[in-house]
């Protein structure tokens, strides 16, 4: 038999699955409005889909035990790695380095 220890009991589980399940569908409907945010060319509907989308991200990673600092610095490492590796986004534009500098001046603000 599965233990409930870290949710204390059945209740606070069912609470939590429907907690995650909401916040997968926030993502979802994130990603959807970005992409018709840019089919309008609306740059504060960009803006406000895309900090939707990093808001949710950064909740469901605390939900899974990822606390906030620990995603920072792994999207600063993967931008840091994928810049490395030649990614096409980086040759085209710079743009994995320029994310891994942010972080670096930002970082703990």
């Amino acid at each position: 038999m599965t233990s409930l220890a870290p949710f204390g009991n059945a209740h606070n589980l069912a609470r939590h699955l429907k907690i995650m399940d909401w916040l997968k569908a926030e993502l979802v409907g994130g990603v959807a409005a970005l992409f018709k945010a840019v089919a309008l060319g609306s740059q504060d509907a960009i803006g406000d889909a895309l900090a939707s989308i990093l808001l949710t991200t950064y909740v469901l990673g605390r939900r899974l035990g990822v606390d906030f600092a620990q995603v920072e610095a792994r999207v600063a490492l993967r931008a840091r790695e994928l810049a490395q590796s030649g990614h096409e986004v980086e040759k085209a534009y710079g743009d994995l380095s320029a994310l891994e500098e942010h972080f670096a001046t930002h970082a703990g603000q």
